[in-house]
C-alpha cells in the first residue's frame, strides 16, 4: 500500500485557538518592558488570575521592573477582505507576505500599535493594518479594502519584579508610567 503525501499533510488551522497567548507582546506603539513606575497603589498577584493570592502590593510612585508580558485574546475579531490586497508582515519583515483575495477572512488577535493588529491567517500570525480602533483618526491605509465584522477582546498581563526581588502578575498596566519608549 502506498500512502499519499496529501493524506499526511496537515491543514492549516483556520481559526486561532482561544485563549490565544501572545507571550512577550506589548500591545501599543513603542511599548516596552523595562523600569515602570506606579501611578497608584495596586496589588500584584502570584498567578495571572486576580483570584489568586497577592504576591505583594505596590505603593504609589514605586519603581518596578516589568520583566515581560502576555496578551491573552479571549475573542478574536473578524475582518473580511473586500478587494485583493497585499498584507501581513512577519517580525522584522520589510514587505507584506500575503496576497489576500476578496472574501478571505483574517482574525484579529490584539492591537500592536501604529494602527496595526496582530492577526491570524491560515495557522500563522502576522502584523498589519487590518482593523482600526474606534477612536482612529486621519487617512487609514487599506480601510476601503476591508470590512471589520468584529473586534478582538483581550487582556494584557505584565510580569513585575519589585525592589525586594519578588515577582508577580498584574493586568492593571494602565496604572504604570514609563511604558512608552517613544515618549
Amino acid at each position: 500500500m502506498v500512502a499519499s503525501a496529501t493524506a499526511n499533510a496537515v491543514e492549516p488551522q483556520e481559526f486561532p485557538p482561544l485563549p490565544f497567548n501572545d507571550w512577550g507582546a506589548c500591545p501599543f506603539e513603542c511599548c516596552t518592558y523595562r523600569e515602570w513606575t506606579t501611578k497608584s497603589p495596586i496589588p500584584v498577584f502570584k498567578r495571572r488570575d486576580e483570584q489568586s493570592d497577592v504576591a505583594f502590593d505596590l505603593r504609589n510612585n514605586e519603581r518596578v521592573i516589568a520583566i515581560t508580558g502576555v496578551v491573552v485574546t479571549t475573542k478574536f475579531g473578524i475582518t473580511e477582505i473586500l478587494k485583493s490586497m497585499q498584507a501581513g508582515y512577519l517580525p522584522n519583515g520589510k514587505s507584506p507576505v500575503l496576497s489576500l483575495s476578496r472574501g478571505d477572512r483574517v482574525y484579529a488577535l490584539h492591537y500592536a500599535g501604529e494602527g496595526s493588529d496582530v492577526f491570524w491567517y491560515k495557522g500563522r500570525t502576522y502584523i498589519d493594518q487590518i482593523s482600526v480602533p474606534d477612536n482612529a483618526w486621519g487617512d487609514v491605509p487599506n480601510m476601503s479594502n476591508v470590512n471589520i465584522i468584529s473586534r478582538p477582546e483581550y487582556i494584557w498581563w505584565a510580569k513585575i519584579r519589585n525592589r525586594a526581588g519578588k515577582t508577580g502578575w498584574t493586568r492593571r498596566t494602565e496604572k504604570f508610567s514609563n511604558q512608552d519608549a517613544c515618549g
